[in-house]
């Protein structure tokens, strides 16, 4: 794409931001990102971000405090539990929102409304819940591991957390400050353990096994050979039957412009067959089944992993 188009679309939101069409400044960026980054090589696009930042509309963006807790990254990463919480605080609220005076609120609803990103993150919250109730019809006071757990707030959706149908709930972050909100939730009947990724790669984390493992937002952040690793030895602490859930972001969904350049957000992102060459090194003869599937919003990919065994 040409440089004239490039700053056109900016010089375009930049009137409607001047004109107090906030909403629709919000909507035009986003659409008009995407299209740039679909239609550029990634050179061209990783030329173009610091040209979008240096674009007086940049700070505008910047007011949006999801957008702004992305871009700042006060913990080391994007995609903190504070910024997940303000993508599934969402939900709460109330519609007349979007009509409000204040310029960070209406970007915040507007970007919560569009973003395809970020109705994937709230069905994937639903997902995690769904799966870890189902653990527990499958399997009587299951052991349950989330890794980089964050604010576990699937949790608190699940009706079996709900009526302690758990056995032992198991959640691992590097952050202290995630392991002391999911210290609340599942307080009584689970534990929570300070760990990095080398830690847990490294087997130096002991753990027991369970009947369900999942994380759901790490994989993003991985290359291929630590996400090789961390697959086979996740899979390894399943019990016979037990089951290893992974999401990933996929290619190409239209959010990754506008996370990319207005957000500084950065993920690997996996398609089908890349998700399926992350289980190369577990002996396959162990492997009952492997199910993929993409959530309602074509954004993120499960893969679960059954180990062989059980009843």
């Amino acid at each position: 794409m040409d440089q004239l188009n490039k700053n056109n679309l900016l010089n375009q939101v930049k009137i409607k931001i001047n004109q107090g069409q906030f909403s629709d400044a919000c909507s035009t960026l986003y659409d008009g990102l995407s299209h740039i980054r679909s239609h550029s090589s990634a050179e061209e696009w990783k030329q173009f971000v610091p040209q979008y930042r240096e674009h007086a509309v940049s700070q505008f963006f910047l007011q949006d405090p999801l957008t702004r807790r992305a871009f700042e990254k006060p913990r080391g990463y994007a995609g903190d539990p504070v910024v997940i919480d303000f993508i599934y605080n969402h939900d709460k609220a109330a519609p007349p929102c979007a009509s409000s005076s204040e310029i960070p609120q209406i970007l915040n609803c507007e970007l919560n409304r569009i973003s395809h990103a970020c109705h994937a993150v709230r069905e994937r919250k639903r997902i995690l819940s769904r799966k870890i109730n189902q653990t527990a019809e499958r399997v009587a006071n299951p052991y349950i591991l989330s890794v980089a757990c964050g604010y576990l707030r699937e949790a608190l959706d699940s009706v079996a957390i709900q009526n302690r149908n758990i056995g032992k709930f198991v959640a691992i972050d590097q952050d202290k400050e995630s392991l002391a909100v999911a210290a609340e939730i599942i307080k009584g009947f689970g534990e929570t353990i300070h760990a990095s990724l080398i830690e847990i790669i490294s087997n130096t984390v002991p753990l027991p096994t369970f009947d369900f493992i999942y994380t759901a937002g790490l994989y993003d952040y991985l290359p291929e050979s630590l996400a090789k690793k961390l697959t086979s030895n996740l899979f390894n602490l399943l019990n016979p039957g037990g089951r290893l859930l992974i999401a990933n972001y996929l290619p190409d969904t239209p959010s990754i412009g506008y996370m990319e350049a207005v957000m500084d957000w950065w993920l690997i992102y996996r398609d089908k067959e890349q998700m399926q060459e992350l289980t190369q090194q577990i002996p396959q003869e162990k492997i009952n089944d492997v199910d993929m599937f993409v959530e309602k919003n074509q954004v993120i990919i499960f893969m679960e992993i059954e180990k062989v065994g059980g009843g």
